[in-house]
């Protein structure tokens, strides 16, 4: 990983470079400050693979025209993807989240692959749109302490439609699993699934595939 932490300027400038060059923006075995970014469209993706982002990452009501790639990446803050449209995938594989993970309203047309991650804080899919399958397995979800405040560890996908299968087999999770009038067109697997607050009710979500513990 190349240790020279690049900001602002040089973020731009890749964004700009990658676009011209016809390719996704690569941000992959870098340091990277906050990421936070104006643009209202990334026309080719985004690549974070193996990348350390020291503070938070910030794309909330972006297009993207490509993959969200951050497998393998180590974001010291949170992950506010509210209200964004992911034109391919959204690739969270093996990833160290020290802060809540934000998708309210997001729009994902392929995959949301989140195998083997650990998160300090929430995730929340609530009112997400997702065409492909959503993939949270082994997913580990703690509480996460801020000075005086704790922020519980929960995953939320009320409202949240699914046209793929909603895999959260192995997760362990410090709060609740909220479904709620979740709609998931695929299976919901729940196999080896486990939350500190109790059983996962399923009773309010909508499967239109197998249930399977």
């Amino acid at each position: 990983m190349n240790t020279n932490t690049i900001g602002q300027i040089e973020i731009l400038e890749e964004i700009k470079r990658a676009e011209a060059e016809g390719r996704p923006a690569d941000f992959s075995n870098k340091v990277i400050s906050d990421f936070s970014i104006s643009i209202e469209r990334i026309k080719l993706g985004l690549n974070f693979e193996n990348s350390k982002i020291t503070g938070q990452l910030f794309l909330g009501e972006i297009i993207i025209n490509g993959d969200l790639n951050l497998k393998n990446t180590e974001v010291n803050g949170s992950i506010y993807l509210g209200k964004s449209d992911i034109k391919g995938n959204l690739i969270l594989e093996n990833s160290k989240i020290n802060g809540a993970i934000n998708l309210v309203g997001a729009k994902v047309s392929g995959n949301v692959m989140a195998r083997d991650r650990v998160v300090n804080g929430f995730v929340s899919l609530t009112k997400a749109e997702v065409n492909g399958n959503a993939v949270f397995e082994a997913v580990k979800i703690d509480n996460a302490n801020y000075e005086d405040l704790t922020v519980r560890g929960d995953l939320f996908f009320d409202t949240a439609i699914i046209k793929g299968s909603l895999n959260l087999s192995k997760i362990i999770v410090d709060g609740s699993v909220d479904l709620d009038d979740a709609e998931v067109e695929g299976d919901l697997v729940l196999t080896g699934a486990m939350s500190k607050k109790g059983e996962i009710d399923t009773t309010m979500a909508k499967i239109k595939g197998r249930k399977i513990i």
